[in-house]
């Protein structure tokens, strides 16, 4: 995987009508003119991109697509959006005709660090996010900061979480990063660096890739229940808060270490609970969810903290354990 850091917008890509483009629809209308080159406009399959567009059916739209193009292996498919338009389009070029080339353009802080890295693809399958999908390295990701201009502050702190996530991977110096207050683009720079250097030596998530998993089996579990209106970022950051607290519950960490952890959540004041009208749902539906979580085996594995920037796999049998711990979050 190459990645490239474009300074002007206008050198993102080359535009050339033996290519087509999926494109988030909102990146579309603000960005329009970036378009305006592409004078076969059946080349572009504008995606209307949520958690509930992405989906099968939306594939199946994708797919009749590409094929209307005459798209072979030949070609590239340009994926132009955040998180979830990346991912579909790189399951998509992954699967037709047994795989096309495919070019990543990330346009959030979380497509940037986190969605368009590492070769994972995937839409969601009955309500259980990224449920279908495959192992699909880009031949490159182009990164451009000025797409976050146009970002709303939610949008931004999605991805922010994912930063300050890897700040406690051993792997990483995000922590310097952040606390010299260094650009964005340095900081993206190091958090892809982090994720490459898990993802280079693990691609198919059996072993240290893992660690990145840190918040996200908790945080997946909200997501679902709450039909993705709790999002992606605050998901994560409750899910890192319940995992230090398993983590302390178990020994694994001291109480000065869980408030260390904690301070840092905080400093960037990263979301603390969620709605309690999703407990009956947690309840309900939880251990469901539990058993069908990705990295699942014959036990659930967990990503814990045995010291600040020190992680584990925890195995575990035990879905209360993990169910118990999450509803302490809740606002009530």
């Amino acid at each position: 995987m190459k990645i490239e850091y474009k300074k002007d917008l206008k050198d993102v890509f080359k535009l050339d009508d033996k290519q087509v483009y999926i494109i988030d629809s909102n990146i579309y209308t603000i960005y329009k003119q970036l378009f305006q080159s592409i004078k076969n406009k059946s080349r572009i399959f504008i995606y209307e991109a949520n958690e509930h567009t992405k989906n099968y059916d939306s594939l199946q739209k994708i797919y009749s697509f590409l094929y209307t193009n005459s798209i072979n292996r030949s070609n590239i498919i340009y994926g132009i959006g955040g998180g979830i338009t990346t991912d579909i389009a790189a399951f998509s070029a992954s699967t037709y005709k047994r795989g096309c080339r495919l070019i990543l353009i990330p346009t959030t802080l979380l497509g940037m660090v986190d969605a368009s890295i590492g070769g994972k693809t995937g839409i969601n399958y009955n309500n259980i996010k990224n449920g279908v999908g495959s192992f699909y390295i880009a031949e490159k990701v182009i990164i451009n900061t000025k797409f976050l201009e146009s970002l709303s502050e939610t949008e931004y702190k999605n991805g922010f979480v994912e930063i300050v996530k890897m700040s406690f991977l051993p792997q990483s110096d995000l922590l310097s990063s952040l606390a010299e207050q260094q650009g964005i683009e340095a900081i993206i720079k190091e958090a892809i660096r982090t994720k490459l250097e898990l993802t280079h030596i693990d691609l198919h998530d059996k072993s240290s890739r893992r660690l990145l998993n840190l918040g996200h089996t908790f945080g997946h579990i909200l997501e679902s229940v709450s039909n993705y209106d709790i999002s992606h970022g605050t998901a994560v950051a409750i899910g890192i808060r319940a995992a230090a607290k398993l983590s302390f519950q178990k020994g694994f960490v001291t109480r000065e270490v869980l408030e260390v952890i904690e301070r840092r959540l905080d400093k960037y004041a990263l979301p603390t609970s969620f709605n309690s009208k999703y407990l009956p749902e947690i309840l309900r539906i939880g251990k469901s969810i539990l058993k069908q979580d990705k990295k699942a085996d014959d036990k659930y594995n967990l990503v814990l903290f045995n010291g600040i920037q020190n992680l584990t796999i925890y195995k575990t049998d035990e879905d209360l354990e993990v169910i118990n711990v999450l509803r302490e979050f809740a606002d009530v």
